[in-house]
């Protein structure tokens, strides 16, 4: 007698290797026998059946079960190609071949064409991914979940729960700062140049150096203030400006953070706050001459007002406009008031 094995059996029969040696184990094929963890069965079996269709004369109430079971059963055999899983489920080629990749599936391949076939199993596997990435599981951490114990799912729930809300914590601290940003904007496009008396908020400083071209001391100066993963450097930046009335002095930049709200305040250093005059400018970022024209502005609007200032002059970048030739800043500058 020929043999096949379980793999060549299910390629002639058009059915998934699995279910064949699920055939072999309940015995639906008689003669087949198991050498190692290999299925050898006869060449001539036909494919089972279910036992249910072996009668001759059926109903017509139960000649339509059977063909809703035929159907059933046939679906449970079928093997699904690449092309098959994003017709029925929605999924890539490039996903599937990284589920592949890191373990998620382990389709079989077609012993002549080599190419993946995906069973019922399968199929159930790709539904189930998609169950957990749906709520917020990576295939990394889905991946995990395989040596996962029932009892560890609880924790495992849990620890996504806790993740997703740091990740909706961080989120809306992010959209608060983009809604600060679209105000900012809207205003400056309204009131570009205007000159007006402002309060600056208080601000601590939490660190001082050259300027803003000493990246050299930007580890240790400017990032461990700030939340890498939240907080961005320009809107941390200051730069001062010293000034009387024959012109500009020299220049610092500053690392700033509301006041109250820093780790850092023990030495309590912070901006001069209160009554400012207060204008916004637009310059490239590499623009040498804001200080000079900061200058310009600022004395001409005290003596025709006969104001005073305490010396300085505060420049905050509150946006950045890109560009394929130069960036442009979008300044805010603050100078206090006698």
């Amino acid at each position: 007698m020929d043999y096949l094995t379980a793999a060549e059996i299910a390629d002639k029969w058009k059915v998934s290797s699995r279910m064949v040696a699920y055939y072999c184990k309940s015995g639906r094929i008689e003669g087949a026998v198991k050498k190692g963890k290999t299925w050898f069965v006869p060449a001539d079996s036909p494919k089972p059946l279910d036992k249910r269709y072996s009668r001759d004369t059926i109903k017509a109430k139960e000649d339509r079960i059977v063909g809703d079971t035929l159907a059933a059963d046939a679906a449970e055999s079928a093997v699904h190609h690449t092309k098959d899983i994003f017709e029925h489920l929605g999924i890539t080629r490039e996903t599937l071949r990284y589920y592949e990749k890191i373990g998620l599936i382990k389709p079989k391949r077609g012993q002549y064409s080599r190419y993946r076939e995906f069973d019922l199993f399968d199929m159930s596997r790709l539904m189930a991914i998609d169950f957990y990435k749906k709520r917020g599981f990576s295939p990394v951490a889905i991946k995990g979940m395989l040596e996962a114990e029932q009892e560890e799912y609880a924790i495992k729930l849990q620890q996504q729960s806790d993740s997703l809300q740091e990740q909706i914590d961080r989120l809306s601290q992010m959209q608060k700062r983009l809604k600060e940003t679209q105000r900012f904007y809207e205003e400056f496009s309204e009131n570009i140049g205007k000159i007006e008396i402002r309060e600056l908020p208080p601000y601590y400083v939490a660190e001082r150096f050259p300027s803003v071209a000493s990246f050299g001391e930007y580890r240790d100066k400017v990032l461990r203030f700030l939340n890498v993963e939240n907080e961005d450097i320009l809107s941390s930046l200051v730069r001062t400006l010293t000034f009387d009335e024959t012109g500009y002095k020299g220049s610092e930049m500053y690392v700033v953070k509301p006041a109250g709200k820093a780790e850092h305040e023990k030495q309590n250093v912070y901006l001069e706050c209160g009554k400012c005059l207060h204008t916004t400018l637009l310059a490239d970022n590499n623009d040498t001459s804001v200080p000079e024209r900061m200058f310009s502005l600022c004395h001409a609007w005290a003596k025709e007002n006969q104001a005073a200032f305490r010396g300085m002059a505060y420049i905050f970048v509150r946006m950045a406009m890109l560009n394929d030739d130069v960036d442009q800043h979008i300044y805010e500058v603050w100078v206090p008031l006698e």
